[in-house]
């Protein structure tokens, strides 16, 4: 069995002991940087919530919404819907982008209500606004 000196177990210790007082700041820094990092997926989605209502201040069901852009050819930041109940769309747009919003709504043959607007659309971010028709 092997003896063990007091002195030589102090030592051992006080250099495990000053191994873990420096090491511990330095994994607390790494699990805080590590979880903060870049390689985390980041949405590149842009979100329009596009309410359609009338002059009244009623909301407009099945109205048709457009979305496009005043300048270049951004055809992947065009996009078509229709409301719902709650005179309501939205649109998800990969792409940040100023675009246009023209919104229709047929009620005859020969009478149309009309509206636009514009919206700017900001990664991961939903946006949101009115257009009124007429």
């Amino acid at each position: 069995m092997p003896v063990v000196k007091v002195r030589d177990f102090l030592v051992c210790m006080k250099k495990i002991i000053t191994i873990s007082c420096f090491s511990l700041p330095f994994l607390a820094l790494f699990a805080i940087l590590g979880s903060q990092t870049g390689c985390q997926k980041q949405t590149t989605n842009c979100t329009a919530v596009i309410t359609v209502d009338s002059a009244g201040g009623l909301p407009v069901s099945g109205a048709t919404v457009k979305l496009y852009p005043s300048k270049g050819n951004l055809a992947e930041a065009e996009a078509t819907g229709t409301t719902n109940a709650a005179g309501s769309v939205t649109f998800t747009i990969n792409l940040p982008a100023i675009l246009n919003i023209a919104a229709t709504k047929e009620l005859s043959a020969t009478d149309t209500l009309k509206g636009s607007g514009v919206i700017q659309l900001q990664i991961g971010q939903t946006e949101t606004t009115t257009v009124t028709i007429k």
